[in-house]
């Protein structure tokens, strides 16, 4: 006899969106639902395992920055889930007093109205500093600290952690557990060694771990890695459909890149080619998240507004 297990629920929550004005390439939502995804204790999980029938994602590159939103930024984030759920990829960095916070560059120079390294900074002098977005303009957000962001995603969407050089693990994990925030994060190793030290520090978290080839994926399936915790990154070119096959039969989600550089990744050829549906055909071919620069674009061709408003996906095991 079968018993059910976890329930998830995807939901539409209603608020008021006052947004900028979006340049072009990235116009208004649709509606002004915020698109959350709720996890219960526990069902990280089961939300990772893939199954045939399964709900496309979007991973918005540095917490889906646009126009008047800067990246890792909790406004930007929350901005991006007017378009529909996903999971938000983040970077931790590390203040010189120790405290987290999210940051990509060693330097406020680039996404700050201050200057200077990280690593000579307190939380104090950076809290009232203002984040510019990728124009360079100023905006009226703050700097957020991990905390903040780990509080902030309990309920709304998944983190996926990019955890920058310099920054200690184990006090990562600690702030996880003391927020209670661990169904809702994703940490990204990049190296199998990597990957096996952040299990080792936090055994129950789940994990991104790179598998681009048939070699990598026997490596990782022969590890000490949870099996039952792994999502795979598969790099930011497509792979033979074979080897996206071979990570489902393990259980496995596929994250594909279609982010990074503005004359070369798939984004940019996308945008350049003006042709929809492209984002939906590399779901259908096997990517379940799509971890992109572009989440407008994605969302608008795999998301389904009457799935997310309703669906609530008993599972049986």
């Amino acid at each position: 006899m079968r018993t059910p297990g976890l329930i998830f629920v995807l939901f539409a929550h209603i608020s008021v969106w006052v947004g900028a004005c979006f340049a072009e390439d990235v116009p208004p939502p649709s509606s002004d639902a915020h698109h959350y995804i709720e996890i219960p204790p526990g069902g990280m999980p089961s939300f990772l395992k893939w199954r045939s029938v399964r709900v496309p994602l979007v991973s918005h590159h540095r917490g889906g920055p646009a126009p008047g939103f800067p990246e890792n930024a909790l406004e930007t984030m929350q901005n991006a889930l007017l378009y529909g759920p996903g999971m938000m990829e983040v970077d931790v960095a590390t203040l010189g007093d120790g405290t987290l916070v999210l940051m990509h560059d060693d330097t406020l120079d680039r996404t700050t109205t201050g200057a200077g390294a990280l690593s000579s900074m307190t939380w104090d002098q950076v809290k009232t500093l203002y984040l510019r977005d990728e124009s360079g303009k100023s905006t009226n957000f703050r700097i957020p600290r991990l905390v903040d962001a780990l509080r902030w995603a309990v309920g709304r969407a998944i983190l996926t952690l990019d955890i920058k050089r310099g920054t200690d693990f184990e006090r990562v994990a600690r702030l996880i557990a003391e927020t209670g925030a661990g169904d809702y994060v994703i940490a990204i190793s990049y190296s199998l060694e990597q990957a096996q030290s952040f299990a080792e520090t936090a055994p129950d978290l789940a994990l991104s771990v790179t598998i681009r080839s048939l070699a990598e994926l026997d490596a990782v399936k022969n590890s000490n890695l949870p099996q039952d915790r792994l999502i795979a990154w598969t790099g930011t070119r497509v792979q033979p459909q074979s080897l996206y096959d071979d990570i489902h039969a393990e259980g496995w989600k596929v994250i594909l890149g279609t982010l990074g550089s503005p004359s070369t990744s798939l984004d940019a050829e996308f945008a350049r080619m003006g042709v929809p549906g492209r984002y939906l055909e590399l779901f259908q071919y096997g990517a379940d998240v799509i971890a992109t620069d572009r989440f407008w674009a994605a969302q608008s061709e795999i998301y389904n507004p009457n799935l997310f408003f309703f669906i609530r996906q008993r599972i049986y095991e």
